[in-house]
């Protein structure tokens, strides 16, 4: 079959379109009907007809992803599903996965963070662990090798030159991807090992971070001496904002000499969570100083303490919502404190615009006092972000602090109602009996907490 025809059915499978090539075949997404799912089928390139034995030999490569992948059944490994011939194709059908080769992240545009390289990392370490249990060397780790679905879980596939110990000889050529070999793999003469993956994946890593491959050389033999003889450029250089810690994960991996690497991929796994958990945390101290900061340059928090808007920020929930939507309906029972931190939202009644707030403005703290239904909807006039605190996660702040937050929304709620007083005295509306008493009720509150 030459590469560039596309077949419309190979056996049962209906054919969609051609969505890779590789070494060792061209690679189709296909239907299965009779299970009805998407699947992914890979069709031998025309083996050499002018060499029996290559030809052969190039079958029981191709085959071999079959007797490697076929018997392992693990969340981040492409799942094999059939093999067969068929009009003079070698074919194998795999699980179909709707995602990126990891290859579409070390050039161009598409880019993945830290912490995204970190946790792919992680996955495919779990996975070669498993791998290695299963007494399998992968041998050709790579990232065209590796899939990233869209949902964040890593797939590994290509197992067509994968090394099964079943006490037969194994062939030590260059196979793969020399760029991603690690040294023994390029020497002569020297078995390969699970540490053997272990460099491959800290390549694949490397050109993660830094955008670039491990080496750059004109030929074989040239990749083949920087690969036994000189170090990569360090990637600390590279790429000096990397915790330190990534950096010597990667470096670990990928060194020269076997026994200085990881011993196991579950250790590398286990280094790679704890570096992960280290990342969220960086980022999440981030994101605490920078809600921080937005908190104290609003007028709501004005005169609390620093102490303060620590505690309020680890307590409170933070929320956004597209222009649109509505934050809170009338009619509906709130037991939350809103204050809006960006955007502007809209008081809307019976389908009529009654007000407008935004950053420092807070809502919802009428119906939170007396436990009445909401009299209005708020709705998003834009892209918003609101700071909620409930009774219930308020608990979780001092005493100080409590009262604190309760004098500013009582204020702030006095203030409103003040307002609307002025505005319906403007109207000629006379204040109803009970508006008058709800203004009271709060004035007493108010002077509660003071006198606490």
């Amino acid at each position: 079959m030459k590469p560039a025809t596309r077949p419309r059915k190979i056996g049962k499978y209906d054919i969609k379109r051609r969505i890779g090539e590789g070494s060792m075949g061209v690679v189709y997404e296909g239907y299965d009907p009779f299970v009805q799912r998407p699947v992914a089928i890979k069709v031998a390139q025309d083996p050499a007809q002018d060499d029996p034995r290559q030809a052969q030999k190039l079958r029981e490569l191709f085959f071999s992803e079959v007797y490697a992948a076929g018997r392992m059944h693990h969340p981040s490994i492409v799942a094999v599903y059939d093999a067969g011939q068929v009009d003079g194709l070698n074919y194998i059908v795999m699980e179909f996965v709707d995602g990126h080769p990891l290859s579409d992240y070390t050039r161009g545009e598409q880019a993945l963070t830290t912490a995204q390289v970190v946790d792919s990392l992680y996955q495919c370490a779990v996975g070669l662990e498993y791998i290695h249990r299963q007494g399998i060397i992968h041998r050709d780790l790579k990232p065209a090798n590796i899939m990233l679905t869209l949902d964040g879980q890593i797939k590994i596939m290509d197992f067509s030159i994968a090394h099964i110990e079943m006490g037969a000889g194994s062939d030590h050529a260059i196979l793969g991807s020399p760029m991603y070999a690690p040294p023994e793999q390029v020497r002569e003469n020297s078995s390969l090992q699970p540490q053997s993956d272990i460099y491959s994946l800290g390549a694949v890593m490397y050109t993660l971070l830094a955008r670039r491959p491990l080496f750059r050389a004109k030929t074989l033999e040239e990749l083949t001496d920087q690969i036994l003889h000189r170090q990569p450029d360090p990637l600390s250089l590279l790429r000096p904002d990397l915790p330190q810690v990534v950096v010597d994960i990667v470096e670990k991996c990928l060194h020269k000499d076997i026994e200085e690497r990881y011993p196991t991929a579950q250790a590398l796994a286990s280094d790679l969570s704890q570096a992960f958990g280290r990342l969220r945390m960086v980022g999440h101290l981030i994101d605490m100083q920078e809600k921080w900061a937005s908190m104290r340059q609003l007028r709501f928090f004005r005169d609390f303490s620093d102490q303060q808007i620590s505690e309020i920020v680890d307590a409170c929930e933070w929320i956004d919502y597209r222009k649109g939507d509505i934050i809170a309906a009338e009619g509906e029972i709130e037991n939350t404190l809103y204050v809006i931190t960006q955007g502007t939202v809209e008081v809307v009644k019976d389908g009529l615009s009654l007000d407008d707030m935004g950053p420092g403005d807070c809502f919802g703290e009428a119906a939170l006092i007396t436990r009445s239904r909401l009299q209005a909807s708020i709705v998003a006039s834009s892209d918003v972000t609101v700071m909620a605190l409930s009774n219930t996660l308020l608990e979780k702040t001092s005493m100080d602090t409590q009262l604190k937050y309760y004098r500013v929304f009582l204020d702030s709620l006095i203030q409103r109602l003040s307002l609307a007083n002025e505005r319906r005295a403007r109207e000629a509306a006379p204040e109803t009996l009970e508006q008058i008493e709800k203004t009271m009720e709060i004035t007493c509150l108010t002077r509660m907490v003071e006198d606490r």
